[in-house]
């Protein structure tokens, strides 16, 4: 049986640049569940809500962080829109 391809890792800007500001601890927290999320994009998601352009973004709040993204499924990539503190 083969094994289905997993979802390539797309980061925007903001995203980028929060997990850049982080300890090398925390980023490398957050890689993991970004690589979490594009093994298992068809996993319910906490909520949705769509962005400007009516394309429905997930979000995912976990260990104190709160993930945004949405899935390219023709190109399968997963794209990290947001990553922020879940305060």
């Amino acid at each position: 049986m083969s094994k289905l391809p997993r979802f390539r890792l797309v980061f925007e800007e903001e995203a980028s640049e929060f997990i850049l500001a982080r300890s090398k601890r925390q980023q490398r927290r957050l890689m993991d569940i970004c690589y979490a999320i594009a093994s298992h994009p068809a996993a319910e998601s906490d909520f949705q809500l769509p962005d400007a352009d009516g394309r429905p973004v997930s979000h995912v709040a976990t260990e104190g962080f709160l993930v945004s993204y949405w899935i390219d499924s023709f190109s399968k990539r997963i794209v990290i829109a947001e990553i922020e503190l879940d305060e």
